[in-house]
């Protein structure tokens, strides 16, 4: 399953939900939306704004989220 994360440099919470994937032994694209126009332009097309947005195959969350994320990954 292909993750990608879009993130912003100076975010706790996408820091936060990279080091839980990382735990999680959880492999993932980072996107970092303050470093491309194309990246910021596919990470609004997901409909949310708050940072991180992780993206999957069937599911999109947006926001530091570690009950899902050990719900799925755990």
């Amino acid at each position: 399953m292909a993750i990608l994360v879009y993130s912003k440099t100076n975010c706790s919470a996408c820091k936060c939900t990279k080091m839980l994937l990382n735990a999680f032994e959880v492999a993932f694209e980072e996107r970092n939306v303050e470093d491309s126009d194309e990246y910021m332009a596919e990470a609004k097309a997901t409909g949310f704004s708050a940072m991180p947005i992780i993206v999957m195959e069937n599911e999109v969350l947006s926001g530091h989220q570690p009950a899902k994320l050990e719900e799925l990954f755990g």
